[in-house]
């Protein structure tokens, strides 16, 4: 047989499939799935299941791979396929997506699929999806239906913009596969981002120094590991997952700056013996306009010289079991630390700070702090009060506040948090300004006796 009559057979037998030089060095295998008719037209379509290979050999061993695969059961034909299989077809196919995008395309389908997934794909319709995000906006996100968003809150408009655009993607995809004609997120409006972020509780200046003392004299007796990780965000606002996404080739002490360039999240996978578990990788930044360095005021370089001392201890006593990450804020062997620790550190710390619990928490450190550092700590904690409950992103807004209250310009402010524009700094912070602009202003006539006086005494 010629090549070009070997380019021009398709055909192999009854149930198959078939395979095809379409261009040179590239063939397409094919297996039918189903028929559908065109509710347009009234024609019968054949679904398939098609690829590409780069050989006529690989293209044989893909066609065989998913004709196994149809012989087991695990191939849906086009008229039966959910949409939570598809979804998991289309992840499949993302083999030149990082496993970190992969494991974050999944989580952000996972919020749509937990209401549409057990759908067909051929029964989707605009209407379902509408609804679909429409509860996804108001729905509250705990920690069983998202990890790492507090209780409490609802999804964030940039949440559910990204759960819109991995639902268009996966019903494009359908299309191109024919499995449906047209893709149902086309009748579907893209939410908005909002263009803010929450403002929750912030410290006024004598309560950030309360646990400048409550955090430092913790340290200092080795019960507070991620001290220098809680002063790093209050001190320059940074985004809680910035600050454990850090590492030292991104901090330049000599210069005093630190250069934001990646951040740590959690997602979710498959756990082995079924259900979910969350682990934390190291991702891109929320945006570009998050890709930053940041001047590091005195106090926090000199934090973090000691710090890396401290570390380079550490490595030393551990030896050959640790492990060099470059994570600025590492467990004990130089593992990258979980994200939802500083939530727990920082939660620690604010317990530490009542005076009337001192004595029951010191009880059980007695054994392993030294008398002079627990002296300190209790000087400390019964010299003030107790702060309120804060989260770390709480840290970040405290930041920027106390900031604009300094009179630090509100350009500056917004290019270290990393907002994409100004007017975002200005919506979220409006309130502040707000009370310095009346805190400011001059009365002309508060005295106007005396202005009188004054000008009468001018004129004559």
């Amino acid at each position: 047989m010629s090549k070009s009559d070997d380019k021009k057979t398709r055909t192999r037998g009854n149930g198959q499939g078939t395979i095809h030089e379409y261009r040179p060095g590239k063939y397409r295998w094919a297996i039918t799935m189903g028929y559908t008719v065109d509710p347009t037209t009234g024609k019968k379509k054949r679904q398939e299941l098609s690829g590409v290979a780069n050989s006529k050999r690989e293209a044989q061993k893909a066609l065989r791979d998913r004709l196994t695969d149809r012989d087991r059961g695990l191939l849906a034909s086009a008229d039966s396929i959910t949409v939570a299989d598809f979804a998991e077809r289309w992840l499949s196919r993302q083999t030149q997506a990082r496993a970190r995008s992969v494991a974050l395309y999944r989580q952000e389908l996972g919020y749509a699929l937990a209401l549409i997934g057990s759908m067909k794909v051929k029964d989707v319709r605009a209407r379902h999806l509408k609804d679909a995000l429409t509860v996804l906006s108001k729905q509250e996100m705990t920690k069983d239906k998202g990890v790492g968003l507090g209780k409490g809150q609802s999804m964030s408009g940039r949440t559910l913009a990204k759960v819109a655009t991995r639902l268009r993607t996966v019903f494009r995809e359908a299309v191109q596969d024919q499995i449906i004609y047209a893709n149902p997120m086309d009748g579907v409006k893209t939410p908005k981002t909002q263009a803010t972020e929450r403002t929750g509780r912030v410290l006024d200046f004598e309560q950030i120094a309360r646990l400048h003392e409550v955090g430092a004299a913790l340290h200092a007796a080795r019960l507070a590991r991620l001290w220098p990780a809680l002063f790093t965000a209050v001190s320059v606002g940074m985004r809680r997952g910035e600050v454990m996404g850090l590492t030292w080739d991104n901090v330049d002490l000599e210069r005093g700056v630190l250069k934001v360039r990646q951040q740590m999240v959690i997602v979710e996978r498959e756990a082995k013996g079924g259900g979910k578990k969350s682990e934390v990788l190291l991702a891109d930044l929320k945006t570009t306009y998050s890709r930053r360095d940041i001047p590091m005021p005195a106090s926090l370089t000199a934090a973090l010289k000691a710090h890396r001392e401290l570390q380079a201890w550490e490595h030393e006593v551990m030896g050959e079991t640790w492990r060099d990450t470059g994570a600025v804020f590492a467990t004990e062997e130089g593992e990258f630390t979980h994200l939802d620790n500083l939530n727990r550190a920082l939660a620690v710390l604010l317990e530490w700070s009542d005076p009337e619990t001192f004595e029951e928490r010191a009880k059980y450190v007695r054994k392993i702090v030294e008398p002079d550092k627990l002296a300190h700590l209790e000087a400390v904690v019964r010299s003030g009060k107790k702060l309120p409950m804060i989260s770390p992103h709480d840290l970040r807004h405290t930041y920027a506040t106390l900031a604009l209250r300094r009179k630090v310009p509100v350009k500056v402010v917004s290019k270290i948090l990393g907002h994409a524009r100004v007017p975002i700094t200005l919506d979220v912070y409006r309130h502040v300004l707000d009370n310095e602009k009346r805190e400011q202003t001059v009365d002309l006539f508060a005295e106007p006796l005396t202005i009188r006086a004054s000008s009468q005494g001018l004129t004559n």
